[in-house]
């Protein structure tokens, strides 16, 4: 009759039976890691493409605010608040929006400042200047001249995407450098 060896105590089997070796462990630790550094660019593109969208509707507000001030001011006669090419430039247009009431100062720097970047307003134009598709204002890395954009790699976006509203009304997003030329003009105004 063969004699069954007998463990010395129950604990001692659940110690054998439980542990892990240090191969096993090692080769979870990589899997994990191959993982996370295959997700990791979906994720941050992710995150690019959630900050232009909440830029382009930031820029479009601006857009809003700014329709709803030249409206008012055609109604009543005055010029102290519109477009900035209708009012005289960028510190006069900021100026009449926020004096007017249509924005807080705060708010309109919330808007206007993008992760800490001015927004590209070397194209404000005046509302009546020309085509609905001339730009209007565009993120800090989305520039241009005689219609053809220009994209710099600068914050907030570099080449990964970037937003733009035209005169129109029309805002854009946009990822990559992929924006249709058709759609947008980046003319001299």
């Amino acid at each position: 009759m063969k004699q069954i060896k007998k463990f010395t105590s129950l604990a001692n089997l659940k110690n054998r039976l439980a542990a892990f070796t240090l191969i096993e462990l090692l080769v979870v630790i990589s899997i994990i890691a191959v993982l996370a550094a295959l997700a990791l660019p979906a994720i941050t593109g992710a995150l690019v493409k959630g900050q232009i969208t909440q830029n382009t509707s930031n820029l479009r507000q601006l857009y809003i605010i700014t329709q709803s001030a030249s409206l008012d001011n055609q109604t009543a006669g005055t010029t102290n608040a519109g477009f900035p090419g209708d009012v005289g430039g960028i510190a006069n247009w900021s100026n009449g929006i926020i004096s007017n009431s249509y924005i807080s100062s705060a708010q309109f720097s919330n808007l206007f400042f993008i992760q800490g970047k001015y927004t590209n307003t070397a194209y404000l134009v005046s509302a009546n200047a020309g085509n609905s598709a001339d730009v209007f204002l565009s993120s800090p890395n989305v520039s241009g001249s005689s219609g053809t954009p220009t994209y710099a790699s600068n914050p907030p976006f570099f080449y990964k995407g970037g937003s733009v509203v035209t005169v129109g009304g029309s805002a854009i997003s946009f990822a990559g450098t992929n924006i249709n030329t058709n759609t947008v003009n980046f003319g001299t105004n």
